[in-house]
């Protein structure tokens, strides 16, 4: 189970691993985890989608550290990934109360490479008292290459 964030959030934000301009439109996302903060920079907008709702977009630029021998995205990046971003809107949704990650599943269409710019959509598809249902659709330049859907635990403080 991965935590959405430090228990302790009085902690200041860790520096990402590397300094990367953060794209149009975006900013760079707080990190408090040392794993994020070494796959990032991470970064995050909100949009208003044509229903009127705001929608969390979250998005990384990949490069050396995020390949494969094959010269792809990991997968395992993909999946770390996926869990920042739907535990971000998980952590966003319930106000910032401690959630855990309880499944994800996952489906690689494409295999993002170094330069791209690997965009996700968070969408939360359902919430009771304390479970968070979240999928989310991951894009590079507009075109489809993962999707995925998780459970999330709400712990509390």
């Amino acid at each position: 189970m991965t935590e959405s964030v430090n228990a302790n959030q009085n902690l200041t934000p860790l520096p990402a691993a590397r300094n990367v301009p953060a794209p149009e439109g975006y900013v760079e996302t707080p990190l408090w985890d040392p794993y994020e903060a070494f796959m990032g920079p991470l970064f995050d907008k909100r949009v208003v989608n044509a229903a009127g709702e705001t929608e969390l977009w979250m998005a990384f630029r990949v490069d050396d550290r995020h390949l494969n021998a094959r010269g792809v995205v990991h997968g395992g990046m993909m999946a770390s990934f996926a869990d920042a971003t739907l535990g971000s809107l998980a952590w966003n949704t319930t106000g910032r109360e401690p959630c855990v990650t309880l499944s994800m599943q996952m489906n690689f269409l494409r295999g993002p490479k170094a330069g791209d710019l690997v965009e996700c959509r968070a969408t939360m598809t359902r919430q009771t008292r304390s479970v968070l249902f979240v999928a989310g659709d991951f894009f590079v330049g507009g075109e489809p290459v993962m999707t995925a859907s998780s459970l999330w635990k709400i712990i509390g403080k």
